[in-house]
């Protein structure tokens, strides 16, 4: 069996923007790494349906462009929306039903979310943007706020986002009439709060902090998130060194979490206790490159596929999944300047 897999990168330097590949399940072993469509700064791409959506720059114009999915896994482009130059996104997701797309622009501290014709997969037009305010006691990285993540809660009733240079979770209404800020969540000062993952049940999310190498679970429901669990280090106590969480994910089986540190250049793993609102800590293993800015797990459950942002290789691990520990099998492939990993 061969699984289709894209990575988003930069391309700074030899980045071509988006790349494609095969996880061939029977072999173990990653196939067919080659260009699939060169995109300026595709440092986020995101699936729904038959389309593929990704962050792109064009000058100073930005926004996301649009991919058709072809049965080979090739790409067509569709069209692209560029009706911004506040600065390219670092996360975008698609909403349940394909109208909406949501993008966390970092460096402006902004929200943007745009109108989808789910039937075309076309970007119809950029409708609203909102642009965090408040800073944390970080100067040289929270001097402002700096929004890193936006995905559709489970309850496909709201947004939520995570702000980094605020230090705080926001959760929004959207319609067609843009962006309404419902709550807000303040957490721990300094942490530097990245991305989140939710809960099958939707009752609960994993929050992790970039700065604080933490994660720690959060209640949720109707828009409303509370802190509920202690913070988990997602390094070994004693690492004095540089290093940054990268991406959060959950196994499909809903019982286990993966973090990449970027610096400590490994991936914790954690495991899901009773309902979701504890867990205990598993495993921390080198994930075979430097810098794993993001990574994902085959629809299988079964592999494991880590992006490498300065050392450009993938890694491969099997993942067991009884007890959710990775087992490094290959890791020679390249993806220049890869920060994303999706499957289809």
């Amino acid at each position: 069996m061969k699984t289709k897999g894209y990575i988003g990168s930069y391309t700074k330097k030899d980045g071509k923007g988006i790349y494609r590949f095969d996880v061939n399940e029977n072999d173990q072993t990653i196939e067919k790494v080659e260009v699939g469509y060169e995109v300026e700064a595709s440092t986020y791409i995101t699936q729904h349906n038959q389309f593929l959506y990704a962050i792109k720059k064009d000058g100073e114009d930005c926004g996301v462009a649009s991919f058709l999915i072809n049965e080979d896994g090739s790409l067509t482009f569709i069209n692209d929306c560029l009706a911004s130059q506040e600065g390219t996104g670092c996360h975008i997701s698609v909403s349940n039903d394909g109208k909406y797309l949501f993008e966390a622009v970092y460096g402006a501290g902004l929200v943007r979310i745009y109108k989808l014709n789910p039937d075309t997969g076309e970007l119809v037009e950029l409708i609203d943007f909102y642009r965090g305010e408040g800073q944390g006691p970080n100067e040289a990285r929270q001097e402002s706020s700096h929004i890193h993540y936006a995905q559709q809660t489970p309850d496909l009733d709201f947004i939520a986002t995570v702000d980094l240079g605020a230090d705080v979770v926001r959760t929004f209404k959207f319609s067609d009439e843009g962006l309404e800020l419902v709550e807000t969540l303040e957490v721990q000062a300094g942490s530097g709060p990245r991305h989140l993952a939710f809960h099958p049940s939707g009752d609960y999310a994993y929050l992790v902090s970039e700065m604080s190498n933490t994660i720690q679970v959060l209640s949720y429901k109707n828009g409303v998130f509370a802190e509920i669990s202690p913070r988990l280090m997602t390094i070994p106590e004693d690492f004095d060194l540089n290093s940054q969480v990268g991406a959060v994910r959950l196994s499909h089986d809903g019982q286990f979490i993966y973090v990449s540190n970027r610096g400590h250049n490994s991936i914790a793993v954690f495991k899901i206790l009773g309902d979701g609102a504890n867990i205990e800590s598993v495993e921390i293993v080198t994930s075979g490159g430097t810098w794993p800015r993001d990574f994902n797990i085959t629809p299988s459950d079964t592999f494991l596929v880590v992006a490498h942002e300065h050392s450009y290789n993938l890694v491969l691990f099997t993942r067991n999944k009884e007890t959710g520990k990775l087992t490094e099998i290959e890791n020679e492939q390249k993806a220049s300047e890869g920060v994303c990993v999706q499957f289809i």
